[in-house]
């Protein structure tokens, strides 16, 4: 077996009169059995070098006495140790460490355990000199095992995996067009040691965010420096980088680099266009390292895609889509989640997001709604989430529709736009009955629902709760179609009626309230939501787009409800659980008081929304829900279901007496949020208003 031997390669220093600025950083930890050999090739180097910095980070070896003894009779280069009092754990703060220490121009990480031919700087320093906008300079490199053994002639198998021959030549490439090539797949650069960095004080930085990454953060850092430049590749095999036989790769380490992978992955996909066979090879890039997509699911039935909005802590629309997600996956389905990508998220951060907002969600996360693969069946969730669905090539797509969504605008260009996505050659399936009559009776949309259901386990009578003289409202200001000016009023009425009464709000971050005597709970999780339901007398929730899933909650667990008497609500709220209240602040406080003061009326409608909701409990509509979805995946017909309109008693009206209280009150109720600025109303819509111009601009599909 051939082995290398640096001090048989005898070759002249070269000769520079004014030699590129070269600081040299070995990261050690270790590898004292290495260590001197590492710095000699450094030394040997024909190309001039300025200077060498030695970490160590606090090794348990005899390393520190070793590198001690050998530097000491070092005169030129310059040379130094920097020792750790703690070790790192993380070679990239090493990394940052070191060039945060040298004085070159350009840098070279050399690590303690690999070697170099002397014609390696010589080499990779000359792209430097013959284009200006290289930023990183590498070689193929040799492998070689503990003994210095020669155990493979190049890693082109690795940078190469899909046998496209680039690395046969030298080459110089612009940056961005390596990570569209060959980054966005896999890591070609495979040893940090191969590699010539020019200097620039944005790479501290970049170091430091790659601490996240437990395996791919060189990977992350090379995407990173590659923007600002060129990088240039020389194929003669100048490094030598050592693999050692007692590495070992813990199932554990696997899927963290399988997730990693799959990070970065996405990340190059949020920044470039990349095409259908760029694509395909990241989903190779995959398969290679021995996985399949998503081990808890491997999708029997089929692969699904769901395109949903950016994230909102508190959004209920967000949990019914990932309590659905979830129903599929448990059903045989393989999910993915495309998440909006407004806050620049990772899938990781993304994912983390998710499983604490909603739930556990065991589905692979992507930031952005650019499809990495080729799917069974799409799931468009929100009106600008169409365009997506509707251009991809897919033999299913579906409209998972919760709201009448072109209730969130004003009649205009986004009242239509949002309109016009009930007119596409899609399928729907909406929560609750009103959505699909709408979507059958004035759009012809092939439409389906399922029940607004509740979580009984959950949203249930809590024994010996007493009742507190209270009631509570679901207060979410930045979305208008919770009608919070009008619920305001309301309550304003009727506290001048019954001042000692107490007022919760919750569901949105705590804020300032002023002109109601209000305790603000801010969001609640469901346990705290039906212990608020079970001390109250009454609750209150404006739902003006559909049904909200909140006031089913709250009669599954006895409490009262007040409700809007508008057409999307009639379908789904029996007669006897709740009352609807005509859309005036005075008939919603009419409302509330007739039950207050009506013992009687509230016990019937407590009992009568238990009864009611025992009948939904959320396992009913998951059974509804992937009833329909198998339905249509095996190409049956949607079922045209009778919907008929639930709610038969007359509204609610004002009396008298509460309009005459209602002209007396001339202030209206003001909010802050923790800043002391005013909540801005569309908050919510903003994120959809971004794309709504791309979708009503690139939609060209007609029924």
């Amino acid at each position: 077996m051939k082995k290398i031997d640096i001090y048989n390669e005898k070759y002249p220093k070269l000769e520079v009169k004014k030699p590129l600025k070269i600081s040299v950083i070995i990261p050690n930890y270790n590898y004292e059995k290495y260590i001197i050999e590492r710095i000699d090739s450094i030394i040997l180097q024909t190309y001039p070098i300025h200077e060498i910095v030695i970490l160590d980070d606090c090794s348990t070896d005899d390393s520190v006495n070793v590198i001690k003894d050998y530097i000491k009779n070092i005169k030129a280069p310059k040379i130094k140790l920097i020792e750790n009092k703690e070790n790192s754990g993380c070679v990239f703060s090493q990394w940052q460490k070191g060039i945060e220490n040298i004085e070159g121009d350009y840098f070279w990480i050399a690590e303690a355990d690999d070697s170099a031919d002397p014609k390696f700087l010589e080499t990779v320093v000359a792209p430097f000199i013959q284009d200006k906008e290289v930023v990183l300079s590498y070689t193929d490199s040799k492998k070689i095992d503990e003994n210095n053994n020669i155990i493979g002639e190049t890693v082109t198998d690795w940078c190469d995996i899909f046998k496209t021959g680039i690395w046969n030549e030298n080459y110089i490439h612009s940056g961005k067009e390596e990570i569209k090539n060959s980054f966005s797949n896999n890591n070609s650069i495979l040893n940090v040691s191969s590699l010539l960095w020019k200097y620039n004080k944005d790479y501290s930085e970049i170091f430091k965010r790659a601490k996240r990454f437990k395996v791919a953060g060189d990977w992350y850092i090379y995407k990173e420096v590659l923007q600002k430049g060129k990088i240039a590749y020389n194929k003669t095999s100048l490094n030598y980088f050592r693999k050692h036989s007692k590495s070992t790769s813990t199932t554990v380490k696997r899927n963290i680099e399988y997730k990693e992978v799959l990070q970065i992955q996405e990340e190059i996909r949020r920044d470039y266009q990349l095409t259908k066979e760029e694509l395909e090879k990241q989903i190779m890039r995959r398969k290679l390292m021995g996985f399949v997509e998503n081990e808890k699911n491997n999708g029997k039935k089929g692969t699904v895609a769901w395109i949903i909005p950016g994230l909102l802590k508190g959004s209920g629309g967000h949990r019914t889509i990932i309590q659905n997600v979830n129903a599929m996956m448990k059903d045989g389905y393989k999910c993915d989640i495309y998440v909006e990508d407004y806050e620049n998220l990772l899938p990781t951060e993304l994912s983390q997001k998710i499983n604490e907002y909603y739930g556990e969600c065991n589905a692979d996360i992507f930031s952005g709604w650019t499809l990495t693969k080729e799917y069974d069946m799409l799931i468009a969730t929100a009106f600008n989430t169409v365009e997506t669905v509707i251009k991809a090539e897919c033999p299913k797509k579906l409209y998972f529709i919760q709201d009448f969504e072109p209730y969130f605008f004003a009649m205009g260009d986004y009242y239509i736009m949002s309109e016009n996505t009930y007119k596409y050659d899609i399928s729907g399936i909406t929560i609750g009955k009103w959505l699909t009559a709408k979507m059958q009776k004035e759009y012809n949309l092939k439409s389906t629902y399922f029940n607004f259901c509740a979580d009984l386990d959950v949203y249930k009578p809590l024994k010996n709760q007493k009742k507190e003289n209270a009631i509570c409202y679901i207060f979410q200001p930045a979305k208008p179609r919770r009608c919070d000016k009008l619920a305001l009023k309301a309550l304003q009425i009727v506290q001048k009626v019954k001042p000692d009464l107490k007022i919760y709000l919750y569901g949105s971050p705590a804020c300032e309230v002023q002109n109601l005597n209000v305790e603000n709970l801010g969001i609640l999780s469901t346990e705290e939501c039906n212990k608020l339901y079970n001390r109250c007398k009454v609750g209150i929730c404006m739902s003006a787009s559909n049904p909200s899933r909140i006031p089913f909650e709250m009669m599954a667990a006895g409490l009262p409800v007040v409700e809007l008497y508008k057409e999307n609500n009639l379908y789904d709220f029996p007669n006897d659980g709740c009352l609807l209240a005509d859309t005036t602040p005075e008939a919603i406080a009419t409302a509330i008081i007739k039950i207050l003061e009506d013992e009687k009326l509230q016990k019937e409608l407590s009992t009568n929304g238990i009864k009611f909701m025992k009948d939904y409990p959320l396992e009913k509509g998951y059974h509804q829900f992937l009833e329909n979805i198998n339905n249509y995946y095996e190409g049956k017909e949607l079922k045209n279901n009778d919907v008929e309109i639930l709610y038969t008693k007359e509204k609610i009206n004002y009396t008298e007496k509460i309009m005459n209280i209602s002209k007396t009150i001339d202030t209206d109720v003001i909010y802050y949020n923790n800043q002391g600025g005013q909540i801005e109303k569309i908050s919510l819509i903003k994120r959809i208003i971004g794309k709504c111009k791309r979708t009503y601009r690139k939609i060209r599909v007609g029924r």
